[in-house]
């Protein structure tokens, strides 16, 4: 079964409810709000997406964020930078991280299957660095948009 499609099933969500716990925090009505309607999208999404499939008003954006900050810190949420700056985000396994091809015109956010972060870690370990992380993300335009504007 795969993570995202698996958000709704009960020990997932005891799984995420017990991090919560761990890290002070509770599994609230709309914390199951934001879960659901992120498990709802099969790609990754902006806060606002999330909010309008959560059905809160536009004043609760601020209150997405917030929530989205409390599944990141307990690692079953990966933020997603944007070249615009701009964030997309997805559940994840807990723990893990992914890097993404994403096209510059659509959007869209694929995932790549391959990490560097260990060479990277590695290398710059031997160069004196401690506390290393790393970020990688892939931009250009999909096929389908390269298509349209031809």
């Amino acid at each position: 079964m795969h993570w995202i499609d698996a958000v709704l099933n009960p020990s997932i969500l005891t799984r995420i409810t017990e991090a919560l716990k761990k890290s002070g925090a509770r599994m609230t009505k709309k914390r199951a709000q934001i879960l659901t309607a992120i498990g709802s999208f099969s790609r990754p999404v902006s806060a606002e997406e999330i909010r309008q499939q959560a059905g809160l008003p536009n004043s609760d954006l601020v209150t997405v964020y917030r929530n989205l900050e409390a599944f990141e810190a307990i690692q079953v949420l990966q933020r997603i930078p944007m070249e615009s700056g701009a964030q997309l985000f997805e559940l994840t396994e807990p723990g893990a991280h992914y890097h993404h091809l994403i096209c510059r015109v659509c959007h869209q956010a694929e995932r790549l299957d391959i990490c560097v972060g260990a060479e990277v870690e590695d290398q710059a370990s031997t160069r004196g660095y401690t506390g290393v992380t790393h970020l990688l993300e892939v931009y250009g335009v999909c096929g389908a948009c390269a298509r349209a504007a031809c």
